[in-house]
């Protein structure tokens, strides 16, 4: 093969020297393409490869420009396959050749170096050489004063990407760092601008690859030196230095950022624009990278930037109220155009670049301190409002879209306790109301008393001409009545022209922003009419509805589906339904009737794609379901449309949702609607028996809807027919499906009772198949008990039910699976059913399940069946009269069948609490003197606990209570869980009493004890009592405490249990958060001292003792998330969540979700942190399993991977390379290039679909 490609590439360098130029550029071309070709392949020996190097080298200074940029990609081509002698020998003749006097030849050779750059993959040998062989050339060329001021450049530049791109091997050379530091550093006082900014990006590309010891160096002799010089030019570079240090290395940055901020400030009071933006520029960067150091400082920071974003020289209408926007003061002039740039149009004036960076800057404090809202709309807020009318468009557009930020703030996290400041430290305290809801001094509180001069301000501006601006201004609107709910009661009539305008606007040329402004418009609409009352629209009516009507005839979809579905928000407005059907005022029909028929109209068309379809199907349904009565004839044909829809394959999953709940509406009726259910439910009923699942869930919706709308008036025929549809599914090949056809099966047999004849006929067989199904738990359980009673009630015989349910005990093999046991178990609860629907046959079944019970010689299955229902008659009957019946389920503890023994315990419990006072005394005292039956008498105990009404539980729980705790020392773990697990039942019988005596036992020296108590007060969190709340309440921190147990057990109870508090009952832990997050950030952290080495054989395997407390915290973290999110600091999760992906995988799986919600509502602090997560995220991604790797192991990576993949297309969402450069890039070279490319663009497809919105 080298001789081949030697002897090939000879031809092509004879034709490089042909005098042609497009000869020379085809030799180079078809050189690069066998390059390209054979890849690593690809070889040549030393003599072509020195020929061939020295004659593309050549080519350089070819006269022909396409020539030289083929030849410069040829050698990008060339230096992957060539030995490193001559990489050499390119890197110094490029270098030679960048020093020219030639601009030209001094262009070529910087392209040269930097695509030579650009090719070498950072982790291959190459890269040693590149930083070894070329860097200290460059090196050289910036320390030479005879280079000019375009090879400066041209070498910071090429520098910048060395260090960059290699960053890893760069790491690893500590002389390289400081040899380029110490080349650079002069240069930040270069007298060209263009050289400084070169030399701020070179620097920061180092430092975010250097020791620590550099970047503090750096800090103490160039940054903090020049922050404090009396040079502005030093000032704006170091100022400029800072931000971009900030940028990408906020880690080392966050050391010095409390050191730096004070300089910073004090250099934006210098008189100097550039400073003062630079200055703005500077501290933005630190705030958005190192939110927690710059904390102290904060307050100063928000001072500053709204300061800044008033500052306007040039105005000289004054700010002496800061209140007053800046139109009102130009009143007198034309109301229709407020941007009065015209006035002033000195270019010299730079001021609005000094705002444009205040705003940015106060719109990174907004974004990461949602604890300030109240000081930002106490402070801040009045500023920007001031500034709505900024006479720089971009400025402007910038400020609202702060102020859009602001309020998407509030809406996340304005409704929690408020935070006042205390004594102007950044720190806060809690300031909340009687009920603890927004106060007077809240944001939300704050934001209505403003919202009527938001309201004006920005509605004056939304005639303007840049379509953008528009767009911005209607978003600030929306944000705000989203969060007010409502807010523009006064505004309405002003408003509405404004609308009008936007929806009349037209694109000019291909940019689409009409369609853009316009779909926001639509949106902001359906939202005011949400939000507002009808009344206080009414008067606008006449306008508003056309301009929707007249949108759902637009000719681009998307517009339409939006008009679609602000027209649903109108009609909901004019005739809301809940809690009951208000009466029509006066003039609404008209309303009403041009929504209908322009929602008709568009539905009839051909061009119309289904995305259209679907929102005016749904916007037909709103009609119908909100005001069917007042369509008169248009409501039969929009009823007929929707039932015809029905037949159409592509639209029927959206027509089933909408029949579903047209049928449920409470406004129509009538004897034609009655046949149209009749109609429907025929149709819909088909459809049970097509392969499309997420049909099928849709049609039993719609079908539970339609029978109770239908009541006893199905007919019988289409009664018969839906059995035989139902009859297939009346199966556990698909669990999920079955409850629903159990409960439309039980709901036939209450609205029609002759249906049991065919019930009984073709359904109950197959019930009675389901019994024997291990699978049958949970809501499949639950609605097979159902479908029994409503059997029952149609007047079945229940002994011949109960008879084919003992007879399914002859099929049962216990020795196969536990399924055989559950099977047992859902038989007797059936027959339980029946038993207390029929009570006739209690006496029967008593008798007859009491003799197989006291058998000598019976089957175990029989025996486990006969236990378990005696169990479930013996709950709601007395058998206090067969003594010896419960005598013998207690000697049935000593069986030697552990499904027999639990059996008896389960039968010996629920029987107890028919009559506690013949039986419970029995059952303590087996708990107190026999070892060898505590545990089942125990389980039995909690049975009597769990079943037993509160009145009676209170009046048994002293003697419970004592038994109880004696066995939480108890050996057997299983023993002491059901013992918690009682005590804490009964601590919610009286938690005054109890509660102390669980409190005392804290600080047990016994560990068991300790677990008991965590274990019991875990129990209780699923009480809903709020006088238990209010006892447990001032005790919580005290349980709490036990997540720092000595006890890895009690630990980890102790956090399982914080989790279910916080799942069940946050407000109980949102106060102690403060001292409680600490503790459960410290749970996150890997024990070293916890990880031991096992040694099985020849292998030895690594033990985490620890991984089970740290997989408990971040659960734990997860659901502190949901449910007391306006509590956490979400700077320090998000650090907690990022440690949590080097972590084992399962945390890494429970860290992938918490990003995926983070992203959502914290997406600017995520954004500031993805370049941290690359390393974790490419390990995971690169993972590969040995060959001998078994099944398990292959489809658990693949999950993971999958997880991870999930996980990073919406984190990719908030990436840019310009703000993550490194996510962005892992993302385009390890992902989009990699074997997962194809998943990822398929999770991307998929989670960008859209969903379709309900219809109330």
């Amino acid at each position: 093969m080298t001789a081949k490609n030697s002897y090939a590439v000879q031809q092509l360098c004879q034709k490089m020297k042909n005098p042609d130029a497009d000869l020379r550029f085809m030799a180079l071309n078809d050189l690069i393409s066998d390059i390209q070709r054979s890849g690593d392949a690809f070889g040549v020996d030393e003599a072509t490869e020195h020929t061939t190097v020295e004659q593309v080298l050549q080519l350089l200074n070819d006269t022909n420009g396409e020539v030289k940029n083929q030849a410069v990609k040829a050698l990008a081509a060339l230096v992957k396959h060539v030995s490193e002698a001559r990489i050499q020998i390119i890197i110094d003749r490029l270098v030679g050749l960048t020093a020219s006097k030639d601009e030209g030849v001094r262009d070529i050779a910087s392209l040269g170096l930097k695509t030579v750059v650009a090719e070498i993959i950072p982790e291959s040998p190459l890269a040693s050489t590149v930083c070894l062989k070329l860097a200290p050339k460059v090196i050289a060329q910036i320390e030479s004063s005879s280079s000019s001021t375009e090879l400066l450049i041209d070498a910071l530049e090429l520098l910048a990407d060395i260090v960059s791109r290699f960053e890893t091997t760069v790491k690893s050379m500590g002389s390289l760092q400081t040899s380029v530091l110490k080349a650079v550093s002069p240069l930040l006082d270069h007298d060209r601008a263009v050289v400084r900014k070169r030399s701020i990006t070179t620097t920061a590309s180092l430092i975010a690859s250097s020791d620590v010891s550099l970047f503090d160096s750096l800090i103490t002799s160039t940054v903090t030196k020049s922050l404090k010089s009396t040079t502005v030019e030093k000032v704006k570079t170091a100022v400029a230095l800072v931000a971009a240090l900030a940028k990408v290395a906020p880690a080392k940055m966050s050391k010095k950022a409390a050191q730096l901020v004070p300089l910073i400030l004090k250099a934006s009071s210098k008189e100097d624009d550039e400073l003062r933006e630079g200055a703005l520029q500077a501290l933005e960067s630190l705030v958005l990278k190192c939110p927690t150091e710059v904390a102290p400082s904060i307050l100063e920071i928000v001072e500053l930037g709204t300061q800044y974003v008033k500052y306007d020289p040039n105005y000289a209408g004054g700010d002496d109220d800061e209140d007053v926007e800046m139109e009102d003061a130009e009143d007198d002039g034309d109301d229709e155009d407020d941007d009065f740039g015209d006035e002033y149009s000195d270019d010299d004036d730079t001021s609005w670049k000094v705002r444009r960076g205040a705003t940015k800057l106060l719109s990174a404090a907004i974004h990461t301190r949602s604890d300030l809202l109240t000081t930002f709309y106490r402070n801040v807020s009045p500023a920007l409002i001031s500034r709505f009318g900024d006479r720089e468009e971009s400025v402007k557009v910038e400020i609202w879209g702060t102020y859009t930020n602001l309020l998407a703030q509030t809406k996340v996290w304005g409704s929690s306790p408020q935070a006042s400041l205390d004594n102007g430290s950044g720190r806060l305290k809690r300031k909340r109301s009687a009920d603890g809801m927004d106060t007077d001094e809240g944001p939300v509180s704050m934001l209505r008393s403003q919202a009527p001069t938001i309201g004006k301000s920005i509605i004056k501006q939304l005639n303007a001409k840049a379509l953008a601006t528009r767009q911005a201004g209607f978003a600030l609107l929306h944000g705000l009545i989203d969060v007010l709910d409502g807010g523009l009661e006064t505004q309405i009539s002003s408003l509405v022209p404004r609308i009008e305008g936007a929806l009349n606007a037209s694109d000019v040329g291909l940019s689409g922003a009409a369609t853009t402004l316009k779909i926001e418009v639509l949106s902001f609409v359906g939202l005011l009419v949400r939000t507002h009352h009808s009344k206080i629209l009414s008067d606008d009516l006449p306008k508003i509805t056309p301009l929707l009507t007249g949108a759902v005839g637009d000719k681009f979809n998307k517009i339409a589906a939006e008009a679609f579905v602000a027209c649903a928000d109108l009609v909901k407005a004019l005739r809301p339904v809940v809690p009951s059907p208000a009466p029509v005022a006066a003039g609404t029909n008209p309303h009403l009737k041009a929504v209908f028929d322009a929602t008709m109209k568009r539905l009839s068309s051909t061009d119309a794609d289904e995305e259209v379809k679907g929102k005016g199907m749904i916007c037909l349904g709103v009609l119908l379901f909100h005001a069917g009565d007042h369509l008169g004839a248009d409501a039969d044909a929009a009823l007929t449309f929707l039932r015809d829809r029905l037949k159409n394959e592509v639209s029927r999953l959206i027509a089933v949702k909408v029949v579903a709940e047209v049928a449920s509406s409470p406004v129509c009726g009538g004897s034609g609607f009655d046949q149209w259910v009749q109609e429907c439910l025929v149709e819909v009923s088909t459809l049970l028996r097509k392969v499309n699942r997420q049909l099928k869930v849709a049609a039993f919706t719609c079908i539970a809807a339609l029978l109770g709308r239908a009541g006893a008036n199905v007919p019988p025929e289409t009664s018969q027919a839906l059995l035989a549809d139902l009859q297939p599914l009346v199966s556990d090949s698909d669990v999920n499906l079955l409850p629903l056809a159990l409960e439309t099966i039980a709901s036939i047999l209450n609205h029609n009772p002759a249906a049991s004849a065919q019930v009984q006929s073709s359904i109950l067989p197959r019930v009675f198949d389901l019994v024997d199904s291990p699978l049958l738990q949970g809501p499949s359980l639950d609605s097979l008990l159902t479908f029994f009673q409503a059997f029952i009630r149609t007047g079945a015989e229940p002994s011949a039910l109960i008879k084919v349910l003992d007879d399914s005990v002859d099929k049962v093999k216990l020795s196969q699976s536990t399924g055989g046991a559950q099977a047992l178990a859902t038989a007797s609860r059936c027959i339980g059913v029946i038993v207390r629907e029929a009570p006739a046959t209690a006496s029967a079944s008593i008798k007859k399940y009491s003799a197989t019970v006291k058998g000598a010689k019976t089957p175990a299955p029989a025996l486990i069946l006969a236990l378990l229902t005696l169990g479930e008659i013996g709950r709601t009957n007395d058998l206090s009269k067969e003594s010896a019946t419960f005598t013998k389920v207690l000697e049935h503890f000593s069986a030697t069948s552990e499904d027999v023994r639990r059996a008896a315990a389960l039968s010996a419990g629920n029987i107890t609490v028919g009559n506690p006072a013949s039986f419970l005394p029995t059952i303590l005292q087996l708990i107190q003197a026999d070892d060898k039956k505590r545990y089942l008498a125990l389980q039995a105990l909690k049975e009597v606990i769990i079943h037993s009404p509160h009145e009676l539980l209170a009046s048994i729980s002293d003697s419970l209570w004592t038994p109880l705790f004696d066995n939480c020392e108890a050996q057997e773990e299983g023993t002491r869980n059901v013992a918690a697990d009682c005590l804490g039942q009964l601590t919610v019988t009286d938690p005054a009493k109890y509660l102390p005596q669980l409190q005392a036992r804290l600080h047990s020296e016994s560990r068991h004890t300790r677990a008991t108590v965590i274990a019991a007060i875990r129990f209780t969190f699923t009480n809903d009592s709020s006088s238990y709340d209010e006892l447990l309440a001032p005790l919580i921190a005290e349980f709490f405490k036990l997540i720092q147990d000595p006890d890895l057990g009690v630990r980890r109870l102790a956090l399982t249990s914080l989790n279910s508090a916080a799942h069940n009952k946050p407000h109980l832990v949102r106060d102690q958060l403060s001292t409680l997050l600490p503790e459960l950030y410290a749970q996150t952290v890997v024990d070293q001292s916890l990880v031991r080495i096992v040694e099985m054989g020849p292998f030895k395997h690594k033990v985490d003792d620890g991984l089970d407390i740290r997989k408990s915290a971040y659960e734990c973290m997860r659901t502190l998330l949901d449910t007391c999110l306006k509590e956490i600091d979400i700077h320090e999760y998000l650090r907690r969540v990022l440690a949590g992906l080097t972590d084992e995988e399962d945390i890494k799986k429970l860290c992938y979700l918490m990003l995926l919600k983070l992203a959502q509502i914290a997406p600017t602090a995520v954004s500031q942190k993805l370049d941290d997560s690359v390393a974790p995220f490419t390990e995971v991604l690169q993972t590969t399993l040995k060959e001998t790797a078994v099944k398990q192991e292959t489809e658990r990576l693949a999950e993971l991977q999958k997880a991870a993949l999930r996980c990073m297309v919406v984190l990719n969402r908030l990436a840019s390379p310009t703000n993550t450069p490194k996510f962005s890039q892992c993302i385009a070279t390890v992902v989009l290039t990699g074997k997962h490319a194809a998943e990822f663009k398929d999770l991307a497809s998929q989670t960008s679909l859209t969903r379709v919105s309900d219809i109330q």
